[in-house]
């Protein structure tokens, strides 16, 4: 029996989550790296993680916290994610300012286990807050536009963002999601929260930084090589 509820829809804040999943991705493959001794890996990887991670705090601080705030009847001050940001910051310089092979797995330690329970505490916070944000999922699109995208964008490094965003989604999928639905689940959902003129350039950083198997999937079942889909 075919339900509405069983037929794909957009979900633009899964812009969040998906991001969360390429984070947790970079985490385990920063835990490999450091126990086979490449630390010069590992630090490469520690900078594209916290890269990407202050193009997604940018969406986050000042911009969604504070709708999912008055829609949660202050739900996310209760919470303390902005406080937990603060740690994860100084947890992060002690990653950083690590010499040797032993301070740095320590301080890597107790930064992972902090990093992984804030976007766990993230994500049962604020999951159940974007369905109150609007009714509909083109609804939710423009409320993503208006709090995510475009302080992600004003941040200044969102073409590397999404690069890094999708190549990780097509290497490692999702723990719930092979590569090809986590890719989707990505796109489609910024394609909603896309201005025709913004959607035109980012299809192209989706398209180069996928597989081609991936990305003519998508055309073929979810039309991602059309418009975006905020009006001008």
């Amino acid at each position: 029996m075919s339900t509405q509820a069983q037929t794909p829809q957009p979900m633009s804040f899964a812009i969040l989550r998906n991001t969360h999943e390429v984070l947790r991705s970079s985490i385990a493959l920063m835990s490999e790296l450091l126990e086979n001794g490449s630390l010069d890996e590992f630090r490469q990887e520690l900078g594209d993680f916290r890269r990407c991670r202050n193009t997604h705090l940018a969406m986050e601080e000042d911009a969604i916290f504070v709708l999912l705030d008055k829609v949660g009847d202050g739900a996310i001050t209760e919470a303390g994610l902005s406080q937990e940001h603060i740690q994860d910051h100084l947890n992060a310089e002690l990653l950083e300012q690590a010499t040797t092979a032993d301070e740095m797995a320590r301080a890597f330690e107790v930064w992972k286990e902090f990093q992984l329970a804030h976007m766990a505490h993230e994500e049962r916070v604020m999951g159940p807050l974007t369905m109150k944000t609007a009714p509909t999922p083109p609804e939710r699109g423009r409320v993503v536009q208006d709090h995510i995208v475009l302080p992600a964008i004003a941040f200044g490094d969102f073409d590397w963002y999404l690069a890094f965003v999708i190549k990780r989604l097509t290497a490692y999928g999702t723990a719930q999601q092979p590569a090809n639905i986590a890719v989707r689940v990505f796109a489609w959902g910024l394609q909603y929260a896309a201005t025709a003129e913004q959607w035109n350039e980012w299809k192209k950083i989706v398209q180069d930084n996928t597989s081609n198997e991936i990305w003519l999937e998508m055309v073929e079942q979810f039309q991602i090589d059309g418009e975006g889909k905020i009006p001008a």
